[in-house]
């Protein structure tokens, strides 16, 4: 009803006005050579950035597919299967839960906070080879059998990149 729609425009508009004005009422040009932050900057959405962040592989970029199933025992039979000689491509077609099984599991090239911490732990080792199934890796979402195609280093950060 639109007694519920004023009441919510009235709240937020409410709500902006106590988290932005202080900031916006109280600006003052900063003093010669002097930087100045307000309580509303650039820093008040530092958390969303911070948790994709992964600094220990910021310069670097990698090709790798997965599977994902939900149990760790799936994971080592997909796994003794693909040693048997089965192709990772085929076995994430078949196996895998992820949406990118349908392409074979190819989670494209990506740069480092792309995907979990722990993902990125294994496919940006460096210690990890490529061209090899990895893991079973548990993560939030299951566990993976990971294929690193390539990783690259001393990478310039672009925005755009990634998978998503």
């Amino acid at each position: 009803p639109i007694e519920t729609l004023t009441m919510t425009r009235g709240f937020f508009s409410f709500l902006f006005f106590c988290l932005f004005a202080p900031s916006v009422l109280s600006f003052s040009p900063a003093p010669r050579g002097k930087i100045l932050s307000t309580q509303v900057g650039m820093g008040m959405f530092d958390f969303l950035k911070g948790a994709f962040e992964n600094e220990a592989y910021e310069d670097r970029r990698a090709t790798a597919s997965h599977i994902l199933v939900e149990t760790n025992d799936e994971a080592l039979v997909v796994q003794k299967e693909i040693a048997g000689g089965k192709a990772f491509a085929e076995a994430a077609r078949e196996y895998s839960t992820c949406p990118s099984s349908a392409q074979g599991g190819s989670l494209g090239t990506f740069e480092p906070g792309t995907m979990v911490k722990e993902f990125d732990d294994v496919v940006f080792n460096p210690e990890n080879p490529v061209g090899e199934v990895l893991g079973p890796l548990s993560t939030q979402f299951g566990y993976h059998l990971i294929m690193v195609e390539d990783r690259f280093e001393n990478q310039v950060k672009t925005d755009g990149s990634g998978v998503f």
